[in-house]
């Protein structure tokens, strides 16, 4: 079982419902026309420096990750999967990446997207 986030660049008037379709857009393959930030590669660049991509990891050391599957990176976003007995762990250290790169999060298993503590209205 696992945890999956999406976080995006900021895109003004962005709607859940639109965050909602580029998310799936993504997941079913297709790139989604989202804007690039240099907010999200940095916060990238952290998320891998404390957490690196699954991917990356020796045989050895993909048993010590976080990750259940490898990241879903594009233009403006990147989508992670934690396994779920990381997710508080990894979840704490987000939060903290997100209190320093301003981002849309969008959180697929409550359908609701966020910019800070500020949920995104659905249209």
């Amino acid at each position: 079982m696992s945890h999956d986030l999406g976080f995006f660049s900021i895109k003004q008037g962005a709607t859940t419902a639109e965050v909602r379709a580029a998310y799936l857009s993504s997941c079913e393959g297709a790139a989604p026309s989202w804007p690039q930030s240099e907010e999200l590669k940095s916060f990238i660049s952290a998320l891998e420096n404390e957490y690196p991509c699954i991917d990356t990891l020796s045989d050895d050391e993909v048993d010590n990750s976080p990750w259940s599957c490898g990241f879903d990176k594009g233009e403006g976003h990147i989508i992670v999967s934690m396994v779920f007995s990381r997710a508080s762990e990894v979840g704490n250290f987000v939060w903290s990446l997100l209190e320093q790169h301003e981002l849309i999060v969008f959180d697929p298993q409550a359908d609701r997207a966020y910019i800070g503590n500020n949920e995104l209205p659905e249209s």
